[in-house]
């Protein structure tokens, strides 16, 4: 009876080690590149969705930045600020000093007006993601694309605040859903 009752033991015991061994079918890393420096895991907003969201949506897929078969590497940056940055440029200046070229009183000044930032389309700020794959030597570029959330319309900039383009952009930045959209690419491409 002691004898069936150690190899149920044992059996339970070790069972939770065989399921995780059988569940970890694809391995990945995750990287965020500022363009000075490399850093190597997740984002407090990454983990919150990995913790709540990875066993269920991405079974077989463990995060291992020791041995990956993949590394997600991401940045995050501004397309088209260079189309609206002569402008704001500008702006910020005629705001800065009150002189207004088109009007004649200083009621209507723009550094007196709160005004409605209207968000541009050929402005977008966006978290790029690549997936490297690293069973190749050199890492092979397998798949590129991006995560960005829409900016709501019409955001105030009160009298004294300065333009910036980011102010313009029609989206922002998710890094979050960048590395969620690779892991759902990764997820479909390996059939896990």
């Amino acid at each position: 009876m002691l004898r069936k009752f150690l190899s149920l033991l044992i059996l339970v015991a070790a069972t939770p080690v065989f399921l995780f061994a059988q569940e970890c079918k694809l391995r990945f890393s995750v990287v965020y590149n500022s363009g000075e420096s490399m850093q190597v895991g997740l984002t407090a907003d990454q983990k919150k969705m990995w913790d709540h969201d990875g066993s269920k949506k991405f079974k077989g897929m463990c995060l291992d930045p020791k041995q990956p078969d993949f590394i997600i590497l991401w940045s995050a940056g501004l397309n088209g600020a260079e189309l609206v940055k002569a402008s704001l440029d500008r702006f910020n200046v005629v705001r800065s000093t009150g002189e207004a070229p088109t009007t004649s009183s200083a009621e209507r000044s723009p550094n007196s007006t709160t005004l409605t930032i209207r968000p541009s389309n050929q402005v977008r700020e966006k978290a790029n993601y690549i997936i490297l794959d690293a069973s190749k030597t050199p890492y092979a570029l397998i798949r590129q694309g991006e995560g960005y959330q829409d900016v709501p319309q019409g955001r105030r900039n009160a009298p004294g605040e300065t333009l910036h383009s980011a102010d313009l952009a029609s989206t922002i930045a998710d890094p979050t859903a960048a590395v969620e959209n690779a892991l759902k690419w990764l997820k479909k491409e390996k059939k896990l």
